[in-house]
């Protein structure tokens, strides 16, 4: 009897960035070919550091980049890595396609949001029109693409063979021995129903192994997406009953009071002072996105 071939696992790739807390942060997932894919490539900042790490890695040739989201940390070093490797086609969520071709409003975006975090992540190139694919008109085998907009407006997931690259629709993770810390990125403008319905349209896959867009994997799909459903329950229910108590330094009390009560958040203590400085400045905004949201229902 042959053996069926296993497929090739997924090799993340670290791609340091100048910010303290953000060394080990940013990143991109290599899938081994053929056909050789890519899933985001991070800022322009370190897409030499990308290109040299694949290089070093055998990979002369990319088939396709898979972008989660147009979010300047997963695709601002597109355009310099579509001339790098002149094969790959990018598939790219369709309503953000005009936003990669001409980035400029996507830049005075990221500088609103993120300030000197932008600047450090670098400017965004154009990438070539002839090189991107809409999502909903590429096809693969193997390969379901998702709609699972929330933490961007546009956003996909990709499940490919025994594999879900989840982006940040899952969820930020971090492991830490037997133990996992989860947080949710839902920064302003932030709609609750629509992040639990992009976690719902996941959760019919067979279970596999999940891959976050922001370090790495858990073996588990199924387990993930249920934790991170509850999670934003919670972060609701408690985000809800402090702004009734006392709408006055909601973000700080929220803060405070996550950290306590949300069992998902409990490694933070494990973490150093720059990374727990890197995930209070992020929980703040998902903190805030949350007091959005509940504004406007009220």
């Amino acid at each position: 009897m042959i053996k069926e071939k296993e497929p090739s696992l997924p090799f993340w790739i670290d791609l340091p960035q100048n910010i303290p807390g953000w060394e080990h942060f940013v990143g991109a997932w290599l899938i081994p070919g053929p056909p050789t894919i890519v899933v985001d490539v991070g800022p322009k900042a370190s897409v030499g550091i990308l290109i040299d790490k694949l290089l070093q890695m055998g990979v002369t040739r990319v088939d396709y980049v898979l972008l989660t989201h147009i979010h300047i940390d997963h695709a601002g070093g597109l355009g310099p890595f579509l001339i790098q490797f002149p094969h790959a086609q990018a598939v790219v969520p369709a309503k953000g396609l005009n936003h990669l071709v001409e980035p400029s409003r996507l830049w005075e975006g990221s500088l609103k949001t993120l300030g000197d975090k932008a600047i450090a992540y670098g400017p965004i190139d154009p990438a070539p029109a002839d090189r991107l694919v809409v999502h909903d008109a590429f096809s693969l085998s193997d390969l379901t693409i998702l709609e699972t907009p929330g933490h961007a407006p546009f956003h996909l997931s990709f499940a490919y063979k025994d594999f879900l690259f989840c982006g940040e629709s899952a969820g930020v993770f971090a492991s830490f021995g037997d133990q996992i810390y989860l947080r949710p990125p839902t920064p302003p403008r932030f709609f609750f129903e629509t992040t639990v319905e992009s976690v719902e349209k996941m959760l019919p896959l067979s279970d596999r192994s999940i891959f976050f867009g922001h370090t790495g994997s858990y073996s588990s799909s199924h387990t993930i997406l249920r934790l991170y459903r509850d999670q934003l329950q919670r972060w609701r229910e408690i985000i809800s009953a402090l702004m009734r108590e006392d709408p006055e330094d909601l973000v700080s009390r929220a803060l405070s009071v996550l950290l306590e009560k949300d069992p998902l958040l409990a490694c933070f203590r494990e973490m150093d002072s720059r990374s727990q400085e890197r995930e209070r400045y992020f929980m703040t905004n998902s903190i805030a996105g949350f007091a959005g949201y509940l504004e406007n229902l009220s």
